[in-house]
């Protein structure tokens, strides 16, 4: 089975997370993005891919809570073989934090980051 491209996981997310019914209205959009997903090398026969999955949201009146939604839907499409057929993802959280993002025209975020193990289904 060939290696995903993150963009393609992304996009994706972004369509599972945008057929999911919204608790809230326009305000507060979230943002997706996936770093490049590189190969396992130890043990030297490994078949995982690993990579970075970030959600965000706009700082002003950012809400964590918004995030963590968002985290355990995505988690709940790859438990359920929805987001990304065929592959068994972990994802393990890490430490939300603000920062500016240039790409975003230098919006003031506040990022959820998550590490993404992906292995193919036998």
């Amino acid at each position: 089975m060939d290696q995903p491209e993150h963009t393609e996981l992304e996009q994706a997310i972004l369509r599972y997370l945008g057929s999911q019914p919204s608790t809230e209205g326009r305000e507060g959009t979230l943002h997706v993005k996936v770093t490049e997903l590189e190969r396992v090398t130890h043990p030297p026969d490994s078949t995982q891919f690993r990579g970075g999955l970030f959600l965000s949201v706009p700082f002003v009146g950012a809400d964590r809570t918004k995030l963590d939604q968002a985290l355990a839907r995505v988690r709940k499409g790859f438990k359920r073989d929805e987001i990304l057929p065929g592959w068994h993802v972990e994802m393990v959280e890490e430490k939300a934090y603000s920062h500016r993002d240039d790409e975003l025209g230098s919006m003031a975020l506040l990022t959820l980051p998550a590490v993404l193990t992906l292995e193919p289904l036998s």
